[in-house]
């Protein structure tokens, strides 16, 4: 039976039995995984402390292919993100962005996603201003690691790149229309030209440049990019972390 070495997220933990946990990592190399620590609910258990929900960790695990779960060997701390789970608004966030990997993630290798995941929780633990700047730029990566990668550069009608006043965007297509051109379609939703100048600039930005965007219109970004991600991906729809979410500030 191979030992598998690999560092992951933990995306959560369920008990099992009296003293085991059944806990979901999303991993680089092998995707989502689901491994069984077995007594790791005691005070004394070589597991203590490493498998909390959302912990970046460097774990072992005896790998069989015919086995739905893997049993974890080893598990240790690469970083715990103190801050993170000190704070409801940022912990909040970050549980999202883990909810949705967990709901769509297959057991196949996706780096590009993992360290989007990384570099966001560390954002997200780092910073002390401009949180949901970082929740909007994983949900846009997110989407484009997908197929769906909505476009704001300009009015799918009269091609204007600097559209005043409201828009219209659609759900359907992912692009928008200005005041001017009156997008008729059913599924199309109603949003400032602020919000699209928002996304857009979101989109092209680094990570490490996201604290120098300023953000007046948080509801009407997350009502857009949540309704353009569970038109499109029908896991997404059934968030539960959403719930906690909407009893946060977005803004």
């Amino acid at each position: 039976m191979p030992l598998q070495k690999t560092e992951a997220v933990v995306l959560k933990t369920q008990r099992s039995g009296e003293t085991s946990k059944i806990v979901t990592l999303f991993s680089p190399k092998f995707g989502k995984l689901k491994v069984v620590a077995k007594g790791s609910r005691g005070l004394k258990s070589r597991f203590f402390g490493s498998l909390e929900t959302l912990n970046h960790v460097s774990v072992v695990y005896y790998f069989k292919e015919t086995r739905e779960y893997q049993f974890l060997s080893q598990a240790d701390i690469i970083h715990a993100y103190d801050k993170l789970k000190a704070n409801l608004n940022k912990y909040a966030l970050a549980t999202v962005c883990c909810e949705l990997i967990d709901r769509t993630e297959l057991e196949q290798a996706n780096p590009y996603l993992f360290q989007i995941l990384i570099d966001v929780l560390n954002g997200i633990d780092r910073t002390q201003q401009k949180l949901i700047n970082y929740y909007f730029w994983f949900l846009l990566r997110f989407l484009k690691i997908n197929g769906f990668d909505p476009d704001f550069a300009r009015c799918k009608i009269c091609q204007t790149d600097c559209p005043e006043k409201m828009v219209r965007f659609s759900i359907v297509n992912g692009r928008f229309s200005c005041d001017s051109c009156s997008l008729q379609e059913p599924t199309a939703i109603t949003v400032s030209a602020a919000t699209i100048q928002y996304l857009k600039r979101l989109q092209g930005i680094s990570i490490k440049n996201l604290e120098s965007i300023m953000i007046t219109t948080g509801k009407e970004c997350e009502m857009l990019l949540l309704s353009f991600l569970q038109y499109h991906i029908e896991e997404t729809k059934y968030l539960k972390s959403l719930k906690f979410l909407n009893q946060m500030t977005i803004g």
